[in-house]
């Protein structure tokens, strides 16, 4: 960890959500009259139903996990009741994007 790195993340909790910020407000503040739409997800797991029950092509984010699970590497996991883990099927964020995309388009 870096000396300043406490001062220069601020009020976030990590590198990872300073930076997608540091990119949102870039494109906020270059965008001149342009419409735009930014859709943040939360982790993204495998499909619900598009293209195909369960597709995924990736084991990053949440998709390990429920590798991990599906195939009974992994029976337990320790919780707290009050933690909540927000995972998206990928067929509901791209159909989000592509309505987010048409509703900015006509605004």
């Amino acid at each position: 960890m870096i000396e300043n790195e406490k001062m220069l993340l601020g009020q976030y909790p990590n590198t990872y959500t300073f930076t997608k910020s540091m990119v949102e407000r870039a494109i906020m503040k270059k965008r001149g009259s342009l419409p735009i739409s930014i859709v943040r997800p939360s982790i993204i797991l495998s499909s619900y139903l598009e293209p195909v029950e369960g597709w995924t092509d990736t084991l990053a984010a949440g998709g390990g996990l429920v590798l991990a699970i599906t195939n009974g590497y992994m029976t337990t996991m320790n919780l707290r009741r009050e933690n909540c883990i927000d995972f998206v099927p990928a067929d509901y964020v791209s159909n989000m994007i592509l309505a987010t995309t048409a509703f900015t388009g006509l605004s």
